[in-house]
């Protein structure tokens, strides 16, 4: 019996645009690959399906980098004349949008009685602006939505750590296989599968919804 839901955040929720991430960092003078790499065995911490967090920035979303210390590692390979709020631009420009719909359908599941929760490798910079933006711009809070925000820059864990999966499940308190969780990176979702938990994978070159996803993997619990 599923009762809780674990929503990731980039690719699930949130709309990414990691072409303009490219595009940004030309702007800026830097390689692209500063931020993000091909994920391989050396770089798993997952951003979407294929792509990985840097070291660098592995290292800030996880919180052993502040924000100060990310945006003046970033300015000392950009080109003379470039200032922090073009950084923080160019940072942001991968971050897409939130229909508004997936909130409500967030929403309508705690009315159906499941408890929601938010897990995401993320950083300070994203997750203040993601909030501000998309959530607080549409008139909600993160308690409206989330019975708990997990943020990898907050709890210093990253997927496809083990141990992230541990600690969510913990925070829901509730059995590992009363939870469901959903992300659009495979390894993440093969990786809360050996911790116990029934994942969901969101294949965002495929053509299967959210709303799908979720219909499906509930009306199997109905069973």
């Amino acid at each position: 019996m599923i009762t809780d839901i674990i929503f990731d955040l980039g690719g699930v929720l949130l709309d990414l645009d990691m072409q303009g991430v490219g595009a940004a960092c030309k702007r800026l003078g830097i390689n692209p690959e500063l931020f993000f790499v091909k994920t391989d065995a050396d770089n798993s911490s997952t951003v979407c399906n294929g792509i990985s967090a840097s070291k660098a920035i592995t290292a800030y979303q996880v919180g052993e980098m502040t924000t100060d210390e990310f945006l003046s590692l970033v300015l000392s390979h950009c080109n003379k004349g470039i200032t922090r709020e073009m950084v923080e631009e160019a940072w942001n420009s991968c971050i897409g949008e939130i229909p508004r719909y997936r909130l409500d359908l967030i929403k309508e599941l705690r009315k159906q009685g499941y408890h929601t929760h938010l897990l995401s490798n993320t950083n300070d910079l994203h997750w203040e602006f993601i909030r501000r933006r998309y959530l607080e711009a549409e008139g909600y809070t993160c308690s409206d939505l989330f019975d708990h925000v997990l943020v990898s820059h907050e709890i210093h864990l990253s997927k496809p750590d083990p141990a992230i999966y541990q600690y969510a499940v913990q925070q829901t308190g509730r059995p590992a296989s009363q939870c469901l969780f959903i992300d659009d990176t495979l390894v993440n979702v093969e990786a809360a599968r050996r911790e116990g938990l029934k994942g969901a994978w969101l294949d965002l070159q495929g053509n299967e919804s959210l709303e799908a996803i979720l219909r499906d993997s509930l009306c199997e619990d109905d069973k």
